[in-house]
């Protein structure tokens, strides 16, 4: 495997501790879990079984954290963890599955073979999100997006952009998503945007339904600096972090988007490029096969 994207896991010789977080609300979690702990005991010790979704996992200390659900998921997940350096690996219970790999039915296989050592550790980028108000702020951390859009009212919204301190543009539209390669198969890439590597080190400033054909996606690297501020037109607006943390903003707010200093230590076996799974679940380029037959 190449440098860039990481290390193998530790020889099979050595024990392996499990942690195991589930999202109870997925009909198929409960039951997943079922049946790979018998598996599991046998080949790790385990340390528990996570159905809380929420709180820090920052002290967390374990060789290998399982996580049964869908993307969203795995998402709280990277946020839980605050950094700590713990591989993850996604049993996909949910419907898209970019970054949970496995099916149920494979769980036992995949999860085999990454206790054995053969699974790889795919670096993801997480964003910082710095919200400022007054003289205080508040830090998230997202690892596909931090998005700001004009929440429930109908009005157009306005926000001010500038990178490293140069003023870009006066966007106005429904919003703004500011989007890792991780999460530019997500919102950012429905809104229009481009997908990107992962081993890039950058991140994209795609606007949402911009009212200007001027406005589109920028590539931005990841040491760059992005500032918005939104433009009061009488309406709400709101940041997303990651589609689950939700903030309202007001007059006078700022945001300051960065590359954290976390990432997020993705485990995935090698088995299909990131351009298969893209094809696969996204049906991109269908009509060729189409024509092909």
């Amino acid at each position: 495997m190449p440098e860039r994207e990481g290390a193998r896991t530790r020889p099979a010789s050595v024990r392996r501790s499990v942690y195991i977080m589930l999202n109870p609300d997925k009909p198929d979690a409960e039951e997943t879990v079922r049946a790979i702990l018998p598996f599991l005991r046998r080949r790790a010790e385990v340390l528990g079984v996570d159905r809380d979704r929420a709180g820090s996992l920052k002290s967390l200390t374990c060789d290998l954290l399982i996580v049964v659900g869908g993307d969203g998921t795995i998402l709280s997940a990277a946020r839980r963890l605050e950094g700590a350096p713990i591989p993850t690996i996604g049993i996909n219970v949910g419907h898209t599955g970019f970054l949970a790999e496995a099916s149920p039915s494979e769980a036992r296989k995949v999860l085999a073979a990454a206790l054995d050592g053969r699974a790889r550790i795919s670096r993801r980028m997480m964003l910082e999100c710095e919200v400022r108000r007054g003289g205080r702020a508040r830090v998230y951390h997202a690892l596909n997006d931090v998005v700001v859009t004009r929440g429930s009212h109908s009005k157009l919204i306005t926000l001010d952009l500038r990178i490293n301190g140069e003023s870009v543009s006066n966007y106005s539209g429904d919003g703004l998503v500011i989007s890792t390669a991780t999460g530019s198969t997500a919102y950012c890439l429905s809104a229009g945007g481009p997908i990107l590597s992962e081993r890039v080190d950058a991140f994209i400033l795609c606007p949402i339904c911009a009212h200007t054909l001027a406005n589109r996606a920028i590539v931005v690297a990841g040491d760059e600096h992005v500032r918005i501020a939104p433009v009061s037109r009488g309406g709400r607006m709101e940041c997303a972090i990651d589609g689950q943390i939700f903030i309202p903003l007001r007059d006078g707010d700022a945001l300051d988007v960065s590359k954290s200093g976390r990432e997020f230590l993705l485990v995935t076996l090698g088995r299909r490029g990131r351009y298969e799974v893209i094809r696969d679940k996204l049906h991109w380029a269908g009509w060729v096969k189409e024509r092909r037959r």
